[in-house]
């Protein structure tokens, strides 16, 4: 539960997609929090759970995230967890 309220907290932070600007409900991202959870057990570097990330939002959205883009929130999930 710790690490589901700590990726919580850096992706709605982040709002990638910009939906929680646009007032949708605070649990938007719930699914695909999930699965970044669920990555930190399968990845070995930030720039591999950055990567993770990536493909989580293009198989929600279909939103091309840049891995650019990813890095920033994935380097802090990864230091707060590992």
């Amino acid at each position: 539960m710790r690490e589901y309220l700590l990726v919580k907290k850096v992706v709605d932070k982040w709002d990638p997609i910009d939906l929680l600007a646009m007032d949708c409900p605070p649990d938007e991202y719930d699914p695909e929090i999930r699965d970044i959870v669920k990555l930190l057990d399968r990845t070995t570097s930030a720039d591999e759970l950055a990567a993770g990330i990536r493909n989580v939002f293009i198989e929600w959205f279909g939103e091309d995230l840049t891995l650019e883009k990813c890095q920033l929130p994935a380097i802090e999930i990864w230091s707060k967890t590992k």
